[in-house]
């Protein structure tokens, strides 16, 4: 088994029953670091390896989860048979990820994830993993009448800070569907065609 399989293996199990950040948030993440990674320069191999791994904390302790994963990251990278160096700066990427703590970013690779980790919470997918979320943790009730205030805290969490132009582009034009999509839900609410 090469290493990319024994990487997803361990997240499998790791992320078994997350609801909203799952093994496809990984695989995504994953795709548009290799679509903005390369161009940049960047450590693919540090880079790849922190997007399949960055939400392993998210089952231990979800408030912090980019801080709590490390220890667990630390023994698999090193069992996998990463050295010292790579395995610091590939736990820095993971804890740097989260725009809604952790440390700022010191690396490019960190960058990188942190502005894709972006690119999930908004759009149509992000609109789906918010709803699922914010009902899971109690601060959504269900009600569709409520989606429109749910789709603009989306929008003003994640902000304007980016790292790369490319995600940059990518998020403000998510922004834009959600801001279609809320127009449109509030005009059906309102009884129009």
């Amino acid at each position: 088994m090469d290493h990319w399989a024994k990487i997803r293996e361990f997240t499998r199990k790791e992320m078994a029953g997350e609801q909203f950040a799952g093994t496809d948030h990984l695989e995504r993440a994953y795709e548009w670091c290799q679509k903005i990674g390369k161009g940049k320069g960047a450590d693919m191999e540090i880079l790849l390896t922190a997007a399949l791994i960055h939400d392993i904390g998210l089952p231990i302790g979800r408030q912090k989860h980019y801080e709590v994963g490390l220890p667990k990251a630390r023994v698999f990278l090193s069992e996998l048979g990463f050295k010292e160096d790579k395995i610091k700066r590939i736990l820095h990427v993971i804890e740097a990820h989260s725009r809604y703590g952790g440390p700022d970013p010191q690396t490019l690779e960190a960058e990188i994830l942190q502005d894709v980790d972006a690119i999930e919470y908004v759009g149509a997918v992000g609109l789906i993993r918010g709803i699922v979320r914010a009902f899971h943790e109690g601060s959504f009730n269900g009600r569709v009448e409520d989606v429109p205030k749910l789709i603009n805290e989306l929008i003003q969490k994640v902000g304007e800070k980016f790292y790369t132009k490319e995600a940059k582009r990518v998020v403000r034009k998510r922004i834009a569907f959600l801001k279609t999509f809320s127009d449109r839900l509030e005009k059906e609410l309102a009884g129009e065609e």
